[in-house]
């Protein structure tokens, strides 16, 4: 079977590349090394101190990005930590309230009831309240991060199966590759992106 790898907008070939090439090339990644230096405090009171630390970086083109075959993933450690942050908060407020109301106990008193009331479980509530949200939102991401690799795979298959324009800056398959994705269609590539992480499930995250 002969493959008509010819731009469909154009009709020519000597500027088409497959898409996982032309990403390749528009993404690079390597090692930084930086020197740091300042200073310590040792028995003899202060010394200078230097370090050596590596940086994994890695750059992608506009091109490389648009013609992503998932949306990149958001990270939640920093979530996480801010959220263990805020529960040792929560456990330190409940935990002071606790011990506020045994040494001082109400005697009748519906103010020093409600005061007691308000120090042991609202304030508490209330410095959990950001300890929720972040909560909500890690689920969220947890959630997003499961969709995206359930049908990785299947939007890769059809992700690498196209080819790309770089004289008319479009993306097209040159055969069928999976229901609804259109071949020998010359596709913008935010119209290319959208086909392939509609094969995967999550074009609308």
């Amino acid at each position: 079977m002969n493959l008509d790898l010819s731009c469909p907008q154009c009709e020519r070939i000597d500027m088409v590349q497959s898409v996982p090439a032309a990403m390749s090339e528009g993404t690079h990644s390597g090692y930084s090394t930086g020197v740091h230096s300042g200073v310590g405090i040792g028995p003899g009171g202060l010394v200078p101190a230097i370090g050596v630390s590596t940086h994994e970086f890695s750059h992608s083109s506009a091109l490389a990005r648009s013609l992503a075959w998932r949306p990149a993933l958001a990270t939640g450690g920093r979530h996480t930590l801010l959220g263990l942050v805020l529960s040792f908060f929560f456990v330190c407020a409940f935990a002071l309230g606790c011990v506020a109301t045994s040494i001082d106990p109400p005697d009748g008193d519906p103010i020093q009831i409600l005061v007691s009331l308000i120090g042991l479980f609202v304030f508490p509530i209330v410095l959990a309240i950001p300890l929720f949200a972040i909560v909500a939102g890690a689920i969220k991401r947890a959630r997003r991060a499961a969709k995206i690799a359930a049908g990785s795979t299947r939007a890769r298959s059809v992700w690498q199966n196209a080819f790309y324009c770089h004289r008319c800056g479009t993306a097209f398959w040159p055969q069928p590759t999976f229901p609804e994705v259109p071949h020998r269609t010359a596709l913008t590539p935010n119209q290319f992106r959208w086909h392939v992480w509609n094969a995967g499930g999550y074009a609308k995250l």
